[in-house]
């Protein structure tokens, strides 16, 4: 049993390291490199410290590598929303919710006596990880992440909520065999899939990556998207479909009369959009800004420009609003006025806000 632990442990550290250095030579957004890097490090460390048998480390070496294994909630979680969350906005609250559960993983580990407060909220994080990889491809419009996403969830955040799951309810107990051996059969599988799977020759396979215009799209990408379905799709966006409130990628593939993975490859690949909301969004956020720049509307309130591009309430058109321009409804307005805004910005406030 101590070989065999010794034999998978050595060979997932082996896999992590060698999958970091791999990813720093490709060419990827350094989000993703960073993702990867601190979950092969964290991971490693966390493997060498939970071997059955005591490593002999030096006191200094062992305490540092118990302090980076403690950032594996953080890094786990790092990786799955740099890689399913293209809105930055919308990672960190995740972020710093896996940072609360790292540094009470690490009073556990430095303090025994912390056991109780540690696992609870490593189940919950690993939980909600897990609802996160599967919810979230309601809007998502990148083909290969909506395959992978049952693995990813049962895979990553499952491997994580099973551990701590097991170790919360006493069915794995700390110091046996079998949690063990279950830790490091479990991590190697785990690496050896995702391994496979980030790295194969697909530039949206990779976490960091993001292409927000179709000038973005190579010629092949744009191949597989259907020329009459394009057309299709940006007639009823020109007939402003976009104005239904609580509009989705399956609502909208019902009244186009097509296959919903079929509507998500031709706005992904055709248009250059990864993500529904986004897309649905944009538009609604440069009617938004019409109105707000024409002096004849200056006195229509915040809801009453929210209802009309479609959206059910003030809170969702402000947080939509920010992402694409950078500033609030009301911030924007008042800019206006003042003539912040040269008139190409006026006419195109995405395109000058992402330039």
């Amino acid at each position: 049993m101590i070989y065999l632990d010794l034999a998978l442990r050595g060979g997932a550290v082996t896999l992590l390291l060698l999958l970091a250095a791999l990813l720093w030579r490709a060419p990827i957004g350094w989000e993703g490199r960073l993702s990867v890097s601190a979950l092969a490090i964290s991971k490693s460390a966390f493997l060498v410290t939970t071997a059955i048998v005591p490593l002999g480390l030096h006191p200094i070496l062992h305490s540092n590598l118990v302090l980076l294994s403690s950032f594996t909630p953080a890094a786990v979680t790092w990786l799955i929303v740099t890689i399913f969350l293209d809105a930055p906005g919308r990672r960190w609250p995740w972020v710093i919710a896996s940072l609360a559960t790292s540094v009470a993983l690490y009073a556990h580990l430095a303090l025994p006596v912390a056991f109780p407060f540690c696992l609870p909220m490593g189940v919950v994080l690993y939980g909600a990880l897990f609802v996160l990889a599967l919810w979230s491809t309601r809007d998502d419009l990148v083909e290969c992440r909506c395959q992978a996403r049952p693995g990813f969830a049962a895979a990553i955040a499952g491997l994580a909520l099973f551990l701590t799951l097991g170790q919360a309810t006493g069915v794995l107990r700390e110091g046996t065999e079998i949690l063990a051996l279950s830790q490091a059969a479990g991590i190697l599988l785990v690496t050896l899939a995702f391994s496979v799977w980030l790295l194969h020759p697909d530039a949206n396979r990779w976490p960091g990556e993001t292409h927000d215009s179709q000038d973005a799209m190579s010629p092949k990408d744009v191949g597989f998207a259907n020329p009459v379905l394009i057309s299709r799709i940006q007639a009823a966006m020109n007939a402003d479909i976009w104005r239904e409130e609580g509009l989705t990628i399956g609502a909208l593939a019902g009244k186009l009369g097509v296959p919903e993975h079929r509507l998500r490859r031709a706005i992904n690949q055709g248009l250059g959009h990864r993500n529904f909301s986004s897309f649905i969004n944009r538009a609604r956020i440069e009617a938004a800004c019409a109105v707000l720049n024409d002096p004849g509307q200056m006195h229509t309130t915040m809801l009453e420009i929210a209802y009309d591009v479609g959206f059910a309430s003030v809170g969702p058109f402000n947080r939509a609003f920010r992402a694409e321009i950078g500033h609030s409804p009301t911030e924007y307005r008042r800019m206006v006025q003042s003539g912040a805004f040269s008139d190409s910005e006026k006419s195109a406030p995405i395109a000058a806000n992402l330039h």
